[in-house]
């Protein structure tokens, strides 16, 4: 019951109107650097270079984190994610960002400025502040929702337009095809395809009873998947004529929050690749990108040639 409270706060800080300003003073620079690593080279691999990286340092920007802890906060953030199969060092990882996260907000709490971290420190809702373990565990987690989700967004975004040539290029030539790239990637192969809820009353779906507090695993990816809702639904096109919704940021009092953020961030990471790597294709001397995963899934290569070669 507390999360509705507590939402209404941090919502303040991700409404599109505030996101929007970050696509040029956030995302752009970073990009920028990254890119900026092989755009000369003629070839890359887009998911060691580019897409594993981008979203993680736009958290660390929106932190205000001093560059030369971002090594270490990245390393961090992965042990976390893979708690459930090293729990001594996912646990370790996140007891020391929270230790971090607790003096940071401190301190920008007596000395704010624009960063994230201050805006939230000081945001209220009808006189409430945050309190503080809800704000360290929600920054805490902040490093691998808003960072390696869209990591794997834009890599499967990326891998779905590269093996369809014809719609890469079509949505080179019109930009306005960006908005309906990002959605389809988002259902065909969403960053996270299973999430688990809690029945909060007896129930009852599908013919299956479900009693008040069971755990449920929700299959996002099933849902974006429904032939009943998707034509041809394992096939990735951008043009397709549907008018349902994918599942890809949950609905409800649960809906990602950060999902303004991840659309301006795929958008100019996407329009930056186009506009920067002509001639844009899979290195034919390289194998292909394949999305693994089970319940978060990407591609481990992107392997690319553009230009002239």
């Amino acid at each position: 019951p507390e999360h509705a409270r507590f939402r209404r706060i941090f919502q303040k800080a991700f409404l599109p109107a505030v996101v929007s300003k970050w696509g040029e003073s956030v995302v752009d620079p970073v990009v920028d650097s990254l890119m900026k690593g092989f755009v000369s080279r003629g070839r890359a691999d887009l998911v060691q270079e580019f897409t594993f990286h981008y979203p993680f340092q736009i958290v660390f920007k929106q932190l205000g984190l001093p560059p030369e802890e971002v090594a270490i906060f990245h390393k961090l953030a992965m042990a976390q994610i893979v708690v459930t199969f090293d729990i001594e060092h996912g646990t370790e990882a996140s007891r020391k960002l929270g230790t971090y996260f607790k003096a940071m907000v401190e301190e920008r709490r007596s000395n704010p400025s624009d960063d994230l971290v201050s805006v939230l420190a000081q945001a209220e809702v009808d006189g409430e502040r945050l309190p503080e373990e809800v704000l360290i565990s929600f920054l805490r987690q902040l490093v691998n929702a808003g960072g390696d989700t869209t990591y794997r967004g834009t890599s499967v975004l990326l891998t779905g337009l590269l093996n369809n040539p014809e719609q890469l290029e079509a949505v080179r030539k019109d930009r306005s095809l960006v908005p309906l790239a990002i959605e389809e990637a988002l259902r065909w192969e969403g960053p996270v395809l299973i999430q688990t809820r809690m029945a909060t009353r007896d129930t009852e779906l599908g013919g299956v009873k479900i009693p008040a507090g069971a755990f449920l695993d929700i299959a996002a990816g099933a849902a974006n998947r429904d032939p009943a809702k998707f034509v041809d639904p394992d096939r990735f096109n951008i043009f397709r004529k549907s008018q349902n919704r994918h599942f890809s940021f949950a609905f409800g009092p649960h809906i990602c929050i950060g999902q303004h953020l991840a659309r301006v961030e795929m958008t100019r990471a996407l329009n930056a690749i186009l506009d920067r790597m002509p001639n844009l294709r899979l290195d034919p001397d390289r194998p292909k990108p394949e999305i693994r995963g089970i319940m978060m899934r990407v591609p481990k290569h992107i392997f690319v040639r553009f230009g002239a070669n």
